[in-house]
């Protein structure tokens, strides 16, 4: 669980238990049961939604890091075929194969 969502979820868990432990402070704020319950039932679905990213984010790891190493070569290989192009051909004739440098 990421730590900002994990965070707020302890805090509510913590009122909500005080609030219900003692519920004088929560009748003298005017929080009445079901707001109560409405906020316990918002931080489970939270949490819950929190668990379903990390899962997703843990799948999707290791394609993020097949498309990083995939983006190392791609820009090896444009790096190394631009500087072919531009020392075998006269700057005016660069931008005519998408390379916008200027000399």
């Amino acid at each position: 669980m990421s730590k900002t969502i994990s965070d707020q979820v302890a805090k509510v868990e913590m009122l909500i238990s005080g609030l219900k432990k003692y519920s004088e402070i929560a009748e003298n704020a005017n929080l009445d049961t079901q707001v109560i319950t409405e906020l316990e039932l918002e931080a489970q679905a939270l949490a819950k939604q929190n668990q379903e990213l990390e899962r997703l984010m843990e799948e999707a790891r290791p394609i993020s890091k097949e498309a990083n190493r995939k983006l190392t070569d791609v820009r090896e290989k444009y790096q190394a075929i631009k500087k072919k192009v531009k020392l075998s051909a006269d700057s005016s004739q660069w931008g005519q194969v998408g390379i916008m440098d200027k000399r």
